[in-house]
C-alpha cells in the first residue's frame, strides 16, 4: 500500500529537496531558463525552507512534489497582495502520476481557500521558451495578468487563479518591476 503526506518541508530536509529540485527542474535548465529554483544551491533551499511556506509531498517517504507559498507580508515589495506560489516541480520518476496536480490542488483549495479564505493567488511562468507549463496553468483556471520580456529573451507571465471569486479584488494585484 502506498502511503501519501503533504507537509511543510523542514531543515531535515534539505537534501531531499535539493535533489527533488535539481531532478525536477533539468527541463527547465535544458530550455535555458534560469529560474532560481532550477539552480537552486543548499543554502538557497534552506532560505527558502525558513523564509517560506516550502510544501512537500512524500509517496513512501520519498519527497516527489513541491511547492512552495509567499505571502505578501514576507517581502518588501511583493508581487500582489495575494499569495504567490513558485518552486512547483516533481520529480521525473514521479510525472504523469498526478503528484503535483494532488499537491498543487490540495496548495489552491484545502488550504488557501478552504482553511485561509484566500480569494486568489499568483504565479509567474515562461511563456515563450517553456513548451508547455503555460497552457498546463491555464488549463487549471489560471489567467495571465501581466507580461514582461526577460533579458534572456524570455516572456515571463504572471497568473492569477480567483479561488474565491466574491472576495476576489483586482485592484490588489501589483505590476510587478523587473
Amino acid at each position: 500500500m502506498t502511503t501519501e503526506r503533504i507537509r511543510i518541508a523542514t531543515e531535515d530536509d534539505i537534501e531531499a529537496f535539493h535533489t527533488l529540485l535539481y531532478k525536477s527542474f533539468q527541463s527547465i535548465r535544458d530550455l535555458g531558463i534560469d529560474w532560481p529554483s532550477a539552480n537552486a544551491s543548499r543554502e538557497l533551499v534552506l532560505e527558502n525552507i525558513t523564509n517560506y511556506s516550502a510544501y512537500v509531498l512524500e509517496v513512501d517517504g520519498k519527497l516527489v512534489s513541491t511547492i512552495t507559498i509567499r505571502f505578501p507580508w514576507e517581502s518588501e515589495t511583493p508581487v500582489s497582495k495575494y499569495p504567490f506560489v513558485w518552486w512547483f516541480g516533481t520529480d521525473p520518476e514521479y510525472a504523469s502520476k498526478g503528484y503535483g496536480n494532488q499537491l498543487l490542488t490540495y496548495i489552491e483549495e484545502t488550504l488557501l481557500r478552504d482553511t485561509l479564505k484566500v480569494p486568489a493567488l499568483t504565479l509567474g511562468t515562461s511563456a515563450r521558451k517553456h513548451p508547455w507549463l503555460l497552457e498546463m496553468y491555464q488549463r487549471k483556471g489560471y489567467e495571465i495578468y501581466f507580461e514582461h520580456e526577460s533579458p534572456d529573451g524570455d516572456l515571463g507571465a504572471m497568473l492569477r487563479k480567483v479561488l474565491i471569486p466574491e472576495k476576489f479584488n483586482a485592484a490588489l494585484l501589483s505590476i510587478p518591476t523587473f
